[in-house]
């Protein structure tokens, strides 16, 4: 492979996403967004190459690709450049979950001089954005979409040229969470961590959780989508709704999911459920939220099993979460414990309990920055998921909302990691439970 300009090693939280891509037990993150033109405007090649281009030139991370990816220090390498005719594909069709299903099965040549991105434009101008976990986290889709509209929108009738390549971004690609705040762990955190990850599975807190079948020990990627979707009045109606009993979306989300799948496994054996929440960083770093970068965390609790909703809970679980935000950086400072050993690490847990449970992640409102005169590009409905199906979470629920004021719920889980007459009928439970809600107002 073609030596490039070296930008900078690899953080312990990228190394860790790195690791579980190039063992092949991750392919992508994605955004889709659905593009809704001006009177007289299309979104054909041209026209996406020539926003693109800028997208392109703001944003570091999408310039780079991986440098000693195999080796304990991994880092990332300028591109000499992008060639968009090798990263933006046409589609005919307007089935966004296969589409998003088809691109996780799609991990990255990590090999070539291809960039650690890919951008597929379906037929009803809906736009996926796919990206290697390792250069950006589940807000940087976000930070794409929004760089590209304000690019399609910024009028230029000008004739658009159809040169597909693009000099990489010059600017400072963004620091490594741990290069911007203390990681440091307290005490209590490591002796509790580490004591967790070499004791027997029985004397741990997860012994009686419920996270869904073992993870399998042979790796796929294959993952399965299901969309729900809520309207801008209804999302509105939910947010006041929240508010109203001092919870937050996230975490009405949260009970909704105890309470359905509760409802739907047998008791007895499990007493618990295994439940992680992603949490910014971004805040905390002082990171733009038009940033593209790696700056997350997650907070991991065990809610008991309960099959009733309570709005009590929900308000709990949000003044949790805020309370555990700044406490949340002791999780990646612990990847430092591994000295460097991310592929023994990850494939130990093969064959083995699976971690996680459920999974919510909320990369929040998709809020329009810049104001244009006159008729514009706009975004509608607003997509997010991810892969991490062999090892992640037995249901994962990725929530974005869109300029718009609607939300819209990803429900994702890996193959075999529930059946799928479960996922299913609790992706049908959670929307009724919900839309229930909804109808107590």
């Amino acid at each position: 492979m073609e030596e490039g300009k070296l930008v900078r090693p690899a953080g312990l939280l990228e190394r860790y996403h790195i690791a579980r891509h190039s063992l092949g037990l991750d392919s992508c993150v994605l955004t889709a967004a659905r593009y809704i033109p001006p009177e007289g405007h299309i979104l054909d090649e041209a026209t996406i190459f020539h926003a693109l281009r800028k997208v392109v030139e703001t944003h570091s991370a999408l310039g780079v690709r991986l440098a000693g990816e195999f080796s304990s220090s991994p880092s990332f390498e300028r591109l000499p450049n992008v060639d968009l005719a090798k990263v933006v594909e046409f589609s005919d069709s307007s089935d966004l979950a296969a589409t998003l299903e088809a691109q996780m099965l799609r991990p990255f040549d990590t090999a070539s001089l291809l960039p650690l991105w890919r951008v597929v434009v379906m037929k009803d101008d809906t736009i996926c954005f796919a990206w290697h976990h390792g250069i950006g986290d589940g807000m940087s889709g976000i930070a794409f979409h929004r760089t590209l509209l304000a690019s399609l929108s910024e009028r230029d009738d000008s004739a658009h040229p159809t040169n597909s390549i693009v000099l990489p971004s010059t600017n400072a690609f963004i620091p490594a969470i741990e290069a911007v705040i203390s990681l440091t762990p307290s005490w209590r955190k490591a002796v509790v961590e580490l004591f967790e990850l070499f004791c027997p599975t029985a004397w741990t807190r997860g012994a009686s959780a419920w996270t869904g079948n073992p993870v399998k020990s042979d790796i796929s990627l294959t993952t399965h989508v299901r969309l729900i979707e809520f309207s801008p009045a209804k999302a509105s109606a939910l947010l006041t709704l929240c508010r109203s009993h001092k919870a937050t979306l996230t975490s009405a989300f949260q009970i909704m999911a105890i309470s359905v799948i509760s409802s739907l496994i047998s008791g007895g054996k499990h007493k618990t459920i295994s439940f992680y929440v992603p949490i910014s960083l971004r805040g905390i770093a002082g990171t733009s939220k038009n940033a593209f970068c790696d700056h997350v965390s997650t907070l991991h609790t065990y809610p008991r099993i309960n099959a009733a909703f309570s709005w009590a809970e929900a308000a709990q679980c949000a003044s949790h979460l805020r309370a555990y935000t700044p406490k949340s950086v002791e999780e990646i400072g612990m990847l430092k414990f591994l000295f460097g050993k991310y592929d023994e690490f990850l494939k130990g847990k093969l064959g083995k309990k699976r971690q996680g449970g459920i999974e919510i992640s909320n990369v929040g409102r998709f809020d329009v920055q810049a104001q244009y005169e006159g008729p514009t590009w706009s975004i509608g409905r607003t997509v997010f998921t991810q892969c991490d199906a062999t090892l992640g979470s037995a249901l994962k629920l990725n929530v974005a909302g869109d300029p718009r004021g609607g939300v819209t719920i990803s429900v994702s889980w890996g193959e075999g990691a529930i059946s799928n007459s479960l996922a299913e009928n609790f992706t049908s439970g959670f929307r009724d439970g919900i839309e229930g809600l909804l109808k107590s107002i």
